[in-house]
């Protein structure tokens, strides 16, 4: 597989903040593994609700680069839900770039429409990503939950979304999703579907 190298904004923003993150973490890593040693005792981190979590994320591919890219251009994101009987329900939204290294995705929404319910019935949902050029696509497979932080909601809001939310504090919350798993296709970047199956490059976190 050819080795992807971008030279676009986004790609050197998810570089930056690696090589920041890295720093931070090697230190976490050392100060956990002299307390390990001394309690003799093993606690797994809990991601905390902005996005970024104490573990570290799988190792980087060039497929998660192009993936990153992809998501970090797109304008608008198509969100997959499930209903009470099972059907897929297929909305779009506006697109966010990635809040961290695990691809943590926020949207906002109204507190009333269909997509909450379904999202607090069953929480699996799926994010569709196409490529600005028409030439790719990313599909990220994880779990969706409702947010109603008042810091958060603040954070993430938009200017162009007031005209949607004529009682913003009552109406508006955000959709955090934690995705688990994607498969990317970029015809530019030599990331294809296979030749036999058409199955397409896939990364983890």
């Amino acid at each position: 597989m050819p080795v992807y190298r971008s030279t676009s904004s986004s790609s050197r923003a998810w570089r930056q903040w690696r090589a920041e993150d890295m720093g931070k973490r090697t230190l976490f890593w050392a100060i956990g593994a002299c307390t390990l040693l001394i309690v003799g005792c093993q606690a797994r981190p809990e991601a905390d609700l902005s996005g970024q979590s104490t573990d570290a994320p799988a190792p980087w591919t060039d497929v998660h680069a192009v993936a990153w890219d992809i998501i970090s251009s797109a304008r608008v994101v198509t969100l997959i839900t499930l209903n009470d009987e099972g059907q897929p329900q297929a909305r779009l939204l506006d697109a966010t770039p990635p809040d961290s290294g695990e691809f943590v995705i926020w949207m906002g929404t109204n507190r009333n429409s269909a997509k909450v319910a379904e999202i607090s019935h069953n929480p699996r949902a799926t994010l569709f990503y196409r490529s600005l050029d028409g030439g790719g696509y990313v599909t990220l497979r994880g779990t969706a939950s409702i947010v109603d932080d008042a810091a958060l909601k603040e954070r993430y809001w938009r200017p162009a979304w007031e005209a949607f939310y004529p009682d913003r504090d009552a109406l508006f919350v955000l959709i955090r999703f934690q995705p688990d798993d994607g498969e990317v296709v970029s015809f530019a970047n030599g990331l294809v579907g296979d030749s036999l199956t058409w199955a397409a490059p896939e990364f983890t976190f």
